[in-house]
């Protein structure tokens, strides 16, 4: 009988910082298309949920680089971020230079900026691709991605950005993903304050919102905000504008409508609930 090699087929590792709610539905979609996950997680209920769908759990950021050419990072806030990057066990801690690291935390553009830089120091490549549309389509797997970056990189990271990410659009260097999403965001709360505060106007000639919001539906007043009212949670909205406000400091810009805007994200979520707790909603019921 002649000796046969028998090849053994070895899923690439993809690196997952971050099993949150949307990190959670990144690994569901990775380990589905067939990738392995590295993950790393600080709380023991997202822990218990990720090694539940397949991922295999690492002490740090730097344990996860050292067996995955790719790590998604998926965080909530900057100084998550930060510490995932420039932090003890961080990923530019490593001795590696090579390998990319994307971003899918929504962040200052100018915090992109200066990790990339960083990371191009190093020889690792970096995006920055902040993802749309919430976790119902992280769930589906038809999350939009908006890329700040090089086209090559990008090139490298669609097979598995792809599996969690039905639309990806280049928006130009680094930083650009970001302002993409930041613009997105103050676009949907500036229609979903303008929502609860028009909901005072026809309270006070006794309309039903309901049926209100079904006319407007068909009119121009229609907006992604009105059709997705139950989902409106504006669990972020003071978050994004903060992103906003930064933005518009740096650069002097003396925006009136924005700046409003970013006082009533701070109210915006207690606002809603209270409505919609009281029966006074665009769609009562709807959380």
């Amino acid at each position: 009988m002649k000796n046969c090699l028998v090849k053994t087929m070895t899923r690439e590792t993809i690196g997952l910082i971050g099993a949150g709610r949307m990190g959670l539905a990144q690994i569901k979609h990775l380990i589905k298309a067939g990738y392995a996950v590295s993950c790393c997680e600080q709380a023991d209920t997202q822990q218990t949920k990720a090694l539940a769908l397949g991922a295999v759990l690492r002490e740090s950021p730097a344990a996860v680089f050292a067996e995955a050419s790719i790590v998604y990072i998926a965080v909530g806030f900057d100084p998550e971020v930060i510490n995932i990057c420039r932090g003890e066990h961080g990923l530019l801690s490593t001795d590696r230079s090579d390998g990319i690291v994307v971003v899918n935390s929504t962040c200052d553009p100018e915090l992109m900026i200066e990790l990339g830089d960083e990371f191009a120091a190093k020889g690792i490549e970096f995006l920055d691709i902040p993802i749309a549309r919430g976790g119902w389509a992280a769930d589906n797997g038809t999350l939009l991605a908006m890329v700040g970056g090089q086209q090559a990189t990008l090139d490298k990271v669609r097979p598995s950005l792809s599996t969690f990410c039905s639309d990806i659009k280049l928006m130009g260097p680094i930083g650009r993903g970001q302002v993409t999403k930041a613009i997105n965001n103050l676009l949907l709360w500036l229609n979903g304050v303008g929502l609860l505060e028009s909901a005072q106007i026809a309270e006070s000639y006794d309309m039903d919102l309901e049926y209100l919001r079904d006319v407007l539906l068909l009119s121009s007043g229609r907006s992604a905000a009105m059709e997705d009212w139950s989902k409106m949670t504006f669990t972020w909205a003071a978050k994004d504008m903060q992103i906003v406000e930064d933005v518009m400091q740096r650069y002097g810009l003396d925006l009136e409508l924005l700046q409003v805007l970013a006082r009533r994200a701070q109210t915006a979520k207690v606002e809603r609930e209270t409505r919609n707790a009281n029966g006074k909603d665009w769609i009562n019921g709807g959380k």
